[in-house]
């Protein structure tokens, strides 16, 4: 018999895990599953519980993605040949990736794809590592440095973030944000190592670099997983407005101040602190010394047991 252990985070408002926990949970009962439930009110929690092996369990986060991946990234530790797969339950936070992935947002049907899988699938995602070894992390669509992250920096400090509530206010505030960082945003030098080649890019405005979440069936070689990386130079407001027409219509690549590559290894380096932004997630300011990695990791749900009333609702 299968067993499920569930991480429910509990301060968390945004993504309300406690009333979606209690909307699932006869689902659970009901089909006489045996299962464990623990609350987590700090991440640090994870690590803690995953001292020993959670052998022959499916753990099932309910929450944010940074419980998500946090969790992952506590599993992927223990080292095991076979990795312990997860799954998740739809919050707010975790809409995004279930809509990429083809799990329902909806927490109800998405139970209907976790409970009848007989087998994993397996989820790409990117993986970031130190080189100095100081710590980890995994980002399951985008990581940024420089102008984007700067931008969000100041849209969390600002006292009316946590205020507004129409959309075109929200907007204001991001365009807000994002004038000011291109006012202050100071270039930087970026070292970038792929394929065996180094590159060398002076007056830096911003770097960003994308995964794009996709199941497949069975494990693949990561080198069939590539990254997307855009190294932006010599911004000022007008190159921003042009880079901004240009980003709704897809043509950044003819930009000669947008330099795009594609590889499933990277390594980059920049010489000052920098802000970093990690699915949202704001990341202290710092040097950077990365090499950031595709890998896959197993999700327990299937993602065709859905009928097409449940796929559109």
């Amino acid at each position: 018999m299968r067993k499920f252990l569930f991480l429910v985070e509990a301060k968390n408002k945004i993504s309300n895990a406690a009333a979606i926990w209690k909307s699932v949970k006869p689902f659970f009962e009901k089909e006489t599953i045996s299962y464990q439930t623990k609350i987590i009110n700090k991440l640090d929690q994870v690590a803690s519980l995953f001292k020993t092996d959670p052998a022959d369990q499916i753990v099932i986060t309910i929450g944010s993605l940074k419980l998500l991946l946090h969790t992952i990234l506590s599993l992927q530790a223990l080292g095991k040949k076979t990795p312990t797969p997860v799954a998740f339950i739809p919050t707010k936070e975790t809409r995004h990736l279930a809509k990429t992935i083809g799990l329902s947002e909806n927490p109800d049907i998405a139970v209907k794809q976790i409970i009848p899988a007989f087998q994993p699938v397996y989820v790409n995602l990117a993986q970031i590592e130190e080189m100095n070894h100081q710590g980890r992390w995994i980002f399951s669509h985008d990581f940024s440095l420089g102008l984007g992250a700067y931008a969000s920096n100041i849209v969390k400090d600002n006292s009316l973030a946590g205020h507004l509530k129409p959309a075109p206010l929200k907007k204001s505030l991001h365009l807000y944000g994002r004038l000011t960082a291109i006012v202050d945003q100071e270039p930087f030098n970026v070292t970038l190592r792929l394929n065996r080649k180094y590159y060398f890019f002076k007056h830096v405005f911003a770097v960003k670099m994308s995964s794009q979440p996709k199941v497949f069936d069975n494990p693949t070689d990561p080198a069939a997983l590539p990254l997307q990386l855009e190294i932006i130079t010599n911004l000022n407001f007008f190159t921003f407005l042009l880079y901004d027409i240009c980003r709704r219509l897809r043509l950044t690549r003819y930009l000669p101040f947008s330099h795009q590559f594609t590889d499933s290894q990277i390594q980059l380096t920049t010489n000052s602190l920098e802000f970093g932004e990690l699915d949202n997630q704001q990341l202290r300011n710092q040097f950077y010394d990365l090499m950031v990695k595709s890998f896959q990791y197993p999700f327990w749900f299937d993602p065709d047991n859905l009928s097409l009333t449940e796929k559109n609702s």
